[in-house]
């Protein structure tokens, strides 16, 4: 499995080298743009944050900045929302480094599993039992943990008036979580509340389960959420290990145990998305909500980000991850935070800030000899398009 997985890797390497070749320039409408990038760093300020999979800028209770999660790889990392209070944000110098406020850890529910359990009983067993070991797994110190990979904060439904956060986790089931931040000492904790599973066909998941749901972002709107779906096709027959093609991007409600699709929207916007495909690969790894009317979406594998029109429904490519006019992530990371050796760069969260910034963050992905996740910030950004 080892030598296959490997192959594999190469093989995309160069499949990705080549698509970066061919990737038309966009062209920069007017704004100039800055783009800054920092090291994560955990609250002590000594340890960098590993695997960091989703972002979210927003305000709960008396927090305002940037929230993070990482994922199933990232080590002492996982299991935890990461908080960046906006002020450390305003202060960070280029390529320095910013040491997050507080770790949070995810901690079962206050009624216990038993009563959890029953409470979330229209969820398949296996389901339940699985997260109850990943939380777990986490206090003991071994075995597999939450494979987090975006996180919101929203209000679940117009019953529920509380914010809270909600947390996508992908392996070895799809799943919306919901948390309450409850302050506690020495430090506060994330208590889970509530469970949803996304039902994903068998015949839309690759081998290794993990081309699931990766990103969530609430729409302002009680108990409504955007989600993305990585893919859910192989983009080369032989290669069944993860599915790299056909993502999805829906609009959803969270109810009774599930992630319930709009049908009608979110086959329109997937098809869409589908239509701006120019190579094998496009994926979906994250999604946020700029403001009232724009969502944007990151194809990891193509190299853009996708921009939605929540009025008028139009979907088209905003900027290129690699335009050498001003992102030009591949050469402005190629060292940072370590010596990178694939021809992409992993973007995996997107947020936006209330000033207009464009945070992102990049989960490195193997065979990158480094797990150190950094933070990308697009200032004063200016609009792309291949059009």
């Amino acid at each position: 499995m080892f030598g296959q997985k490997f192959c594999v890797l190469i093989w995309m390497t160069l499949l990705l080298f080549c698509i970066s070749l061919c990737q038309a320039e966009p062209t920069t409408q007017s704004g100039a743009g800055e783009v800054y990038h920092y090291r994560l760093k955990m609250p002590e300020g000594r340890d960098s944050i590993y695997q960091c999979s989703g972002l979210h800028y927003g305000s709960l209770g008396k927090r305002e900045g940037l929230w993070l999660v990482c994922d199933r790889n990232s080590g002492p990392c996982g299991n935890q929302v990461f908080f960046v209070d906006k002020r450390r944000l305003t202060k960070a110098r280029n390529g320095s480094d910013i040491t997050t406020d507080e770790s949070i850890s995810i901690v079962p529910p206050a009624e216990g599993w038993d009563g959890f359990i029953k409470r979330h009983s229209m969820i398949a067993a296996n389901v339940l039992s699985d997260l109850r070991k990943q939380i777990e797994n986490k206090i003991k110190g071994k075995g597999p943990i939450l494979d987090l990979e975006d996180i919101t904060i929203g209000r679940i439904s117009a019953g529920n008036r509380g914010m809270q956060l909600l947390v996508v986790a992908e392996q070895p089931h799809s799943v919306v979580l919901g948390l309450r931040l409850e302050e506690k000492q020495p430090r506060p904790v994330a208590v889970l509340t509530n469970c949803f599973t996304y039902e994903e066909g068998k015949a839309a998941q690759g081998d290794d389960a993990n081309d699931g749901l990766e990103g969530i972002t609430w729409s302002g709107r009680a108990g409504e959420f955007y989600l993305v779906e990585e893919g859910t096709k192989p983009h080369e027959p032989t290669y069944t290990l993860l599915y790299f093609q056909n993502p999805r991007i829906l609009k959803c409600t969270l109810k009774d145990g599930r992630v319930i699709a709009d049908k009608r929207w979110s086959h329109e916007l997937t098809e869409k998305v589908r239509r701006l495909r120019g190579h094998p690969m496009q994926t979906l790894n994250a999604v946020t909500c700029m403001d009232k009317e724009t969502l944007l979406a990151v194809d990891r594998n193509g190299g853009w980000v996708i921009s939605v029109n929540l009025n008028s429904r139009e979907v088209r490519r905003r900027f290129s991850l690699y335009d050498p006019k001003l992102l030009n992530l591949r050469q402005r990371l190629s060292d940072f935070p370590a010596r990178r050796y694939m021809p992409y760069v992993s973007i995996e969260g997107i947020a936006g800030d209330v000033d207009g910034n464009i945070w992102m963050v990049d989960d490195p992905a193997a065979p990158e000899a480094f797990k150190e996740s950094c933070l990308i910030r697009v200032a004063n950004p200016p609009w792309f398009s291949s059009e």
